[in-house]
């Protein structure tokens, strides 16, 4: 089953159940006002209850992208941009609950005996739902203290329950209840920033269980001036299930690196290096997967932004992150010892991918293209100046580490690659402290 038949898959089993199917709402706001949305996945759900666009009686399903807000890490399990299967609407979590058991051991046929589902601790009606309705044993429900869901930011809020994927099923369920590789929230930069990790793609595999579907009660609202939670005048279910991390699971691969969401664009790129993936050491395999999670990413978000005339995004902080993600492609193109720009196909293998489900890719592909071009080319200018004076300077090497958050042993490691020292002293007169 390819990613394709398992969005229409999902799609259709909620439309046949009273689901209206809604596009996918842009990754950013419109002008004048170009900021990044943040918490995407439940962006379409806020005005359900408070009855300004949809009606809680109105059930909607859609297909919605999303960029992490972590720009600096990436996991076998966290990618900068990611796609959520949603459904939402006024049912009780009985009914909710019931449908995505349906269309996970029924529409999926994942087999019931590799899926753990956690609740919150307090939580004595969701926990009676799974185990004594849907029947699932008591050793395959986890209580956790994590299973609360709230924005970032402002909105909407409420108990949650996941449906995980056992990886592991051999290490036997008497121990579930205390597994601590349980993906309950995502981990900041600082829990990988370790010195046996390979650059920001770290191996994540030995994880016992992968989250991907957070069925949320929605029944309150997050005020961060005051940290404070409102009840919300009319509650509603909201569920997101993760298409990566899905893909992932039905085809059985190691990581949704090697699902057909994002491999054909890591084919290119390996064809072009002249080198075999299945062959590769891991820093090769490292410096492909970011290239091409980055460059997915950036199509994506460069789509959303391009308004005809005026370009009133310029120079805007959305600017800024797509040069972030160019720059570190382009600095792991010359690891993989590319001499030249081939953002033109990567650009073109991207849309191929993504074009079913977006034909907006398609139609401003003329526009993609010229627009990261241009900001490729500006990265490919910068790194090849330093070539050319054989030193990275104290200058350029502040602006790869805080403007354009790539790591030390990147840098290092692309200064070995193309022969240049590096400018230590110049460094810390700019910034400091003193690091090497």
């Amino acid at each position: 089953m390819n990613s394709n038949q398992i969005c229409q898959q999902f799609l259709s089993f909620y439309a046949a159940r009273g689901h209206q199917i809604l596009p996918t709402v842009p990754l950013v706001a419109k002008p004048p006002n170009l900021t990044l949305k943040s918490n995407l996945w439940t962006l379409p759900f806020d005005p359900i209850s408070l009855g300004h666009k949809y009606s809680p009686q109105n059930h909607s399903t859609i297909l919605q992208k999303h960029i992490s807000p972590n720009i600096t890490v990436l996991t076998q399990r966290h990618p900068t941009f990611f796609e959520m299967l949603c459904n939402w609407g006024d049912y009780s979590p009985q009914q909710a609950l019931t449908w995505a058991w349906e269309l996970c051991t029924e529409v999926y046929q994942l087999s019931p005996s590799r899926l753990v589902v956690s609740v919150a601790s307090d939580d004595t009606q969701t926990l009676g739902i799974w185990r004594d309705q849907i029947g699932i044993p008591q050793e395959r429900i986890i209580l956790s203290r994590w299973n609360f869901w709230r924005p970032r930011h402002h909105g909407h809020a409420g108990n949650s329950t996941r449906i995980h994927y056992d990886c592991y099923p051999e290490r036997g369920y008497e121990l579930a209840a205390s597994e601590e590789d349980i993906e309950f929230q995502s981990k900041g930069k600082e829990y990988y920033d370790h010195d046996d990790h390979l650059f920001y793609i770290l191996p994540e595999e030995n994880l016992r269980f992968l989250t991907f579907y957070t069925l949320v009660f929605m029944n309150l609202e997050y005020q961060p001036y005051v940290n404070k939670y409102l009840a919300l005048p009319s509650s509603y279910m909201a569920a997101g299930m993760d298409l990566e991390r899905l893909a992932t699971i039905l085809t059985g691969v190691s990581s949704f690196y090697e699902t057909d969401l994002i491999f054909p664009i890591i084919q290119t790129a390996a064809q072009v290096a002249g080198i075999d993936y299945y062959q590769s050491d891991n820093l090769t395999k490292a410096a492909l997967k970011v290239i091409a999670d980055h460059i997915r990413a950036a199509v994506h978000l460069s789509a959303d932004y391009i308004f005809k005339p005026p370009q009133r995004w310029l120079h805007t902080p959305i600017q800024k992150l797509t040069q972030i993600w160019l720059m570190r492609l382009v600095l792991h193109t010359q690891l993989l010892g590319i001499k030249q720009s081939f953002i033109d196909l990567l650009i073109a293998n991207t849309i191929s991918v993504a074009e079913e489900f977006y034909p907006h890719l398609r139609e401003q592909q003329t526009q993609i293209t010229a627009f990261l071009k241009q900001q490729e080319s500006y990265c490919w200018q910068l790194l090849q100046m330093e070539c050319q004076k054989g030193i990275i300077t104290g200058y350029l090497l502040a602006q790869l580490l805080v403007t354009y958050n790539c790591s030390i042993k990147e840098i290092k490691r692309w200064a070995i690659c193309q022969g240049l020292t590096i400018d230590w002293d110049g460094y810390n007169q700019i910034l400091g402290p003193e690091i090497d």
